[in-house]
């Protein structure tokens, strides 16, 4: 059942092109709900009018219902939660090209796609660290050409997950056809297939917070599924569960989701123009004080300069000292790294954390899981990363036992995100310290 039809009785519905022309347009806000998959899968599109006090929803089969009047409205796109992925980074730095640089290393244990694929929009939060959303790019692209050829320019498009109202020491969960979307703070959120039982996902997630002591209090249902018993799924979560008495859809959350994919490449001229419009006198005051602190700066930067020069210059020495065949040094510190690595393998010593061992000792628990297929596996600082595809979220929860209580490694899930295929995980995987 859509998102729409679940709403009979609490928004008025009606056909977009049979709407009166709202009082107000300047105030006015179109939220378009896409559906996953879409426009390839044809399925309609949820959505809902704002003006003012007012509120109207209905479905769209063709953006072409839209009546011109609502394309100069504040247009607003939610889009499928599976399609991002929200999470979170801490980097050194408040210059925008050195986090856009950064976040595909930061962020590469969770990231399933090639990094040059991928779109990166992050929000500065208030105790430093950066919301980040990742995005196929040719999804994003498709999403916007699709929006552009009907007319509509959105002004912002977030993960629907987020347009979820959330109260504080809450979570909030939406069933949603098949999927549950789960809103766990301002930027953060996942989503899950829907099943009669609590998914694994959200149970992992659960423990994870308690683990951390952020355990959410109460968990805020909305739309949930014919026959749901919140008093079995409370007692198996853990949380007590409150059903929510209307739906999501009648909460304003324009004003709480700044974490917007319009950024970068993909932010529109006049969105930049209006942001920086008001920004034009504090522009003026941070290019005169960076006049005035350049010449300190630059003081700075020769002697960090300096100091860098030095150093290599005693790791070129040491180098040198070390391996005095060694005629050409362009990078002393991996070179010498290579040179200590080959000396330990001509001397014939292993151990259990080298590539041979590790790959032996998990060969057996994929060999019993027929259903599991081996994408990838990568080597590195003395573990094994591999990629998966399994049937389901149990069968990663299987695999990720049988390596951590029966095999004796040490295993931590990386990514585990649903597809229409079934499950693509990445695990990381070391023998445990003794």
């Amino acid at each position: 059942m859509a998102l729409s039809e679940k709403l009979n009785g609490l928004v008025p519905s009606r056909s977009l092109s049979a709407m009166r022309r709202p009082h107000g347009l300047p105030g006015t806000t179109l939220d378009l709900i896409l559906p996953r998959g879409w426009p390839e899968s044809g399925t309609q599109i949820d959505w809902y009018v704002r003006s003012g006090a007012d509120l109207s929803q209905g479905q769209a089969a063709d953006l072409d219902e839209i009546p011109p009047y609502l394309r100069s409205a504040h247009v607003v796109v939610w889009t499928p939660p599976a399609d991002t992925l929200l999470t979170q980074a801490t980097l050194p730095t408040r210059s925008r090209n050195k986090i856009m640089q950064a976040l595909p290393f930061a962020l590469e244990d969770q990231l399933l796609g090639d990094p040059q694929q991928l779109h990166f929009a992050y929000y500065r939060q208030d105790d430093g660290t950066l919301a980040v959303a990742v995005t196929a790019r040719k999804r994003l692209n498709t999403w916007l050409d699709v929006l552009a050829k009907a007319g509509l320019r959105p002004t912002r498009v977030c993960p629907a997950n987020l347009a979820l109202p959330l109260e504080p020491d809450s979570w909030s969960v939406l069933f949603a056809d098949t999927e549950l979307w789960v809103r766990t703070g301002p930027f953060s959120g996942f989503v899950c297939p829907l099943s009669d039982t609590p998914p694994t996902t959200l149970v992992a997630a659960l423990e994870e917070a308690r683990q951390q002591g952020k355990l959410p209090s109460q968990l805020s249902i909305f739309n949930p599924a014919a026959g749901f018993d919140a008093q079995t799924w409370g007692s198996n979560l853990g949380v007590g569960l409150v059903i929510a008495n209307d739906a999501f859809q009648t909460h304003d959350s324009n004003s709480q989701t700044p974490l917007n994919l319009l950024q970068g490449d993909f932010a529109p001229t006049g969105q930049l123009h209006n942001t920086f419009k008001p920004l034009r006198p504090a522009i003026v005051i941070l290019g005169i004080w960076f006049l005035a602190t350049l010449g300190f700066n630059l003081s700075e930067w020769w002697q960090l300069k300096s100091a860098y020069r030095s150093q290599q210059q005693a790791m070129t020495s040491l180098f040198q000292k070390t391996f005095p065949k060694e005629k050409v040094v362009l990078d002393p510190a991996a070179q010498m790294q290579r040179n200590l690595d080959a000396l330990q393998g001509q001397s014939g010593k292993t151990s259990a954390n080298d590539f041979l061992p590790l790959l032996a000792g998990i060969v057996p628990t994929l060999r019993s899981n027929s259903s599991v297929k081996l994408r990838s596996l990568k080597y590195g600082d003395t573990g094994l990363t591999i990629d998966l595809n399994l049937p389901d979220f149990q069968a990663l929860e299987v695999i990720k036992n049988d390596l951590g209580v029966t095999r004796g490694f040490s295993v931590e899930v990386l990514a585990a995100n649903s597809r229409a295929s079934g499950v693509e995980g990445r695990l990381r995987i070391q023998r445990t310290s003794n």
